[in-house]
């Protein structure tokens, strides 16, 4: 039987793994396609999502189960608590009995036109197609939200910050034009041996 999908609203993106998958911090899970979208907790029909979580939690487990600490899959932001609630995506990629790989979440654009494989930095928008896996373990039961699929809305380019930008030019050294072992030139010059 197909899981529901359910579907998050517009919301800003942070940390997002979605075009390949990253390695957890417990190296022996498998690699994971991750994401965090941040609910302001102003907004109306962000609350109502929670609201509605909630309520599948309870569909799921029912309402007299002990909740896990980490059940939920949201928590207060660290940096903006009673302003954001952060809300985290993970599905792992796991190996199909023929070998090949899982596929991550489908990501297309507004348009909803097949994603260019750009990565999706801190601060685009997107909504978040999903579909909840439901666990039960010794300290509790929880729900995991598992990314299916992605509309990037609005679009911030992820941008890595080259550590070599801070240098400026001098004179010195320079690999243009040298040749492997250059580093040594006329030491040698009359015939002895450097070593």
């Amino acid at each position: 039987m197909a899981k529901d999908i359910f579907r998050t609203p517009l919301a800003e993106v942070r940390w997002a793994h979605l075009i390949t998958p990253r390695h957890q911090l417990d190296k022996s899970k498998p690699k994971a396609w991750t994401a965090d979208l941040l609910l302001a907790n102003s907004d109306e029909k962000a609350q109502s999502f929670l609201l509605a979580m909630e309520d599948q939690f309870i569909a799921l487990h029912g309402s007299r189960k002990r909740r896990a600490e980490k059940g939920f899959p949201w928590k207060a932001d660290k940096e903006k608590p009673s302003e954001i609630t952060v809300v985290r995506f993970k599905v792992p990629q796991f190996q199909r009995r023929d070998g090949s790989l899982s596929d991550g979440p489908r990501i297309v654009d507004a348009k909803k036109q097949p994603w260019d494989g750009a990565a999706i930095g801190n601060g685009s928008k997107v909504v978040v197609a999903f579909d909840i896996y439901d666990w039960d373990g010794e300290n509790g039961c929880g729900m995991t939200f598992q990314p299916r699929a992605v509309q990037v809305v609005e679009f911030v380019p992820y941008e890595q910050v080259d550590p070599t930008d801070g240098f400026e030019e001098v004179e010195g050294y320079t690999t243009a034009g040298s040749g492997a072992g250059d580093w040594n030139t006329g030491a040698a010059d009359d015939g002895e041996e450097l070593f």
